[in-house]
């Protein structure tokens, strides 16, 4: 959720009434098979329920506070909350298996990103993700351009003043791979230095001096939809990704903050990002 933009959007009310329904299933002390043969649910949608991975009916509404026992009261709010989840945002476009990701980004009020040698989706520039994009496996040639200018914009989103909280840690071989040839890579640097200028947005690399770290070989994003509430991580592969809730947050919000402490930091990152932009010329 952006800071001026009240409305979380229809992905992350699905999280937060799946959140609100495990909680409730939790009190009532059933188990997930408990509460499926309970709501008489097929193997598996209750959990799809709870990760906000699917649309929950009235119907299924009313019959799962029933059995858990929720108050009319609380009742009506969640209600409300799947009333709203089921309406649809304009499709986003990016792999299948990252659009949920891509619609998450946009309601964020804070992102904590790692990505070990490259730059990931959200900074980048139209070029740079071209370059990227052109060797994947997942996505057809035709989708190339039309998928990279759509990159290039969330670049431009994150540079608004009501744009989510950005810390991005990035490994320093992403200031060396020439994605997208020199030039690509020399503008896309231009534009990180100028992202991290901006209020919201912290930038750090870690150095190839810097020794062992928490995360080696993992990228990962931490998404806060709503302050106060738990986050949740993301983490993707070439053809699926994870999305991953509770525990699993603390973890990663611990290797995060380890990460951070083995960067440079901001200012001697834009002194090293300005260096690389030079040798580049």
């Amino acid at each position: 959720m952006t800071h001026s933009d009240p409305d979380p959007g229809p992905v992350v009310q699905r999280i937060l009434l799946g959140a609100d329904l495990r909680d409730a299933r939790e009190a009532a002390g059933l188990s997930n098979a408990e509460a499926s043969k309970a709501l008489g649910w097929y193997t598996g949608k209750l959990s799809k329920v709870e990760q906000g991975d699917m649309k929950v009916s009235d119907k299924d509404l009313d019959k799962a506070a029933r059995i858990y026992g929720i108050p009319k009261s609380r009742t009506a709010k969640l209600r409300t909350l799947a009333t709203d989840s089921r309406r649809k945002l304009p499709p986003a476009r990016a792999p299948e298996h990252s659009v949920k990701y891509v619609n998450l980004e946009r309601a964020a009020s804070e992102l904590r990103i790692y990505y070990g040698d490259c730059f990931p989706g959200i900074v980048q520039t139209a070029d740079y993700a071209r370059g990227m994009l052109e060797r994947s496996m997942t996505t057809s040639p035709a989708e190339v351009d039309r998928m990279a200018n759509d990159r290039a914009k969330r670049l431009e989103r994150m540079k608004s003043p009501d744009a989510p909280r950005l810390w991005l840690v990035v490994g320093e071989e992403a200031l060396y791979r020439e994605i997208g040839g020199r030039a690509a890579l020399r503008s896309q640097l231009e534009h990180i230095k100028e992202l991290a200028k901006l209020p919201h947005v912290c930038v750090q690399v870690i150095p190839f001096d810097g020794g062992a770290h928490a995360s080696h070989g993992v990228a990962f994003t931490i998404v806060t939809l709503i302050e106060g509430r738990p986050g949740i991580v993301y983490v993707e592969g070439l053809t699926a990704s994870d999305y991953l809730g509770r525990e699993h947050v603390r973890v990663y919000n611990l290797a995060f903050e380890n990460l951070r402490a083995s960067t440079l930091s901001q200012q001697r990152t834009i002194e090293r990002i300005n260096r690389r932009i030079k040798e580049l010329t």
